[in-house]
């Protein structure tokens, strides 16, 4: 920024809403990355291979025969088959990415609810 150019009062003012508190403190990605890590291995990759057996055998497939993935490199169905390469990509990168946004964007609109929720607004008296 140029010396002589003052600042306008909302560039030298700091955001005071919660959610941009909450993403921009040093602690969060400790927090955060975790608890992503944890969703993603134990609820994520379950409903992603259900989804993985549904789109390569059917609901039929997975639901009457048995047919699941066995999770040992490489990936392999029960009923002995390869599992066919791009959709394990396309399984995998299409739950990361919902897991990881949605996981995000409903923290900052829990937050953003929390904020106007709780707390108290700053009273203006114009007399």
């Amino acid at each position: 920024m140029h010396p002589l150019i003052e600042p306008s009062s909302s560039q030298t003012q700091k955001p005071t809403d919660l959610a941009w508190r909450v993403f921009n403190h040093r602690v969060f990605p400790l927090v955060w990355i975790p608890i992503l890590v944890l969703v993603l291995l134990f609820i994520t990759e379950p409903v992603r291979l259900v989804i993985l057996v549904y789109w390569v055998y059917g609901r039929d497939a997975y639901a009457h025969q048995g047919i699941r993935v066995i999770p040992h490199k490489p990936l392999h169905f029960s009923d002995g088959t390869l599992v066919p390469q791009w959709q394990d990509m396309v399984t995998g990168f299409g739950m990361f990415f919902v897991t990881t946004l949605g996981l995000s964007l409903a923290l900052f609109f829990g937050l953003r609810l929390y904020e106007r929720r709780f707390t108290v607004q700053e009273r203006t008296d114009e007399r």
